[in-house]
């Protein structure tokens, strides 16, 4: 994983970027054929999936930053299928190219991680679709909540204690 580096000031504009002199920036690069390859640019702090190469991190990095900023309010049940979706795509990607490894290497090391990571987000997404994110009813939720949105903050704290995605 590339490792990016805070310039506090610019020394000069950077063509082909927003960043004139001046402007605080994160830059970072990836190791290319043992020398460093092109600079990236950023005026953000870059997020963990633009620090990486790897397809599967990049996309299990969106997920978890998905994950961390879900609504505590009526629309959790809807994204939380959406990432449950997501997460059983990512799943099925990884048996898809396990399965088009020759034999031979399906046993392999390589063969195993794909099997692992694979069985890790069909746990992950069986996990979220195993929670109750029944919309809130004062008559039913009433007794345990006081609000909606305590009810909706208690549900996000349970999708958070249960679930944790793991590169």
């Amino acid at each position: 994983m590339a490792r990016a580096t805070h310039v506090k000031k610019a020394r000069k504009d950077i063509p082909g970027t927003d960043i004139k002199a001046g402007d605080s920036y994160y830059w970072w690069k990836f190791m290319v054929g043992g020398r460093g390859g092109p600079k990236h640019y950023s005026k953000e702090r870059p997020r963990l999936s633009q620090l990486t190469q790897s397809e599967y991190l990049g996309t299990l990095y969106d997920l978890q930053d998905r994950l961390s900023a879900l609504p505590a309010d009526s629309s959790l049940a809807d994204e939380v299928q959406s990432l449950v979706d997501d997460i059983r795509q990512l799943g099925e990607d990884q048996t898809d190219k396990l399965n088009n490894m020759p034999d031979s290497l399906q046993q392999s090391s390589t063969g195993e991680m794909l099997q692992e990571r694979a069985d890790a987000m069909e746990s992950a997404a069986s996990e979220l679709e195993g929670l109750d994110m029944s919309e809130y009813d004062k008559e039913e939720h009433g007794e345990d909540y006081e609000t909606e949105e305590e009810y909706w903050q208690a549900k996000l704290e349970e999708i958070h204690n249960s679930i944790s995605l793991e590169g």
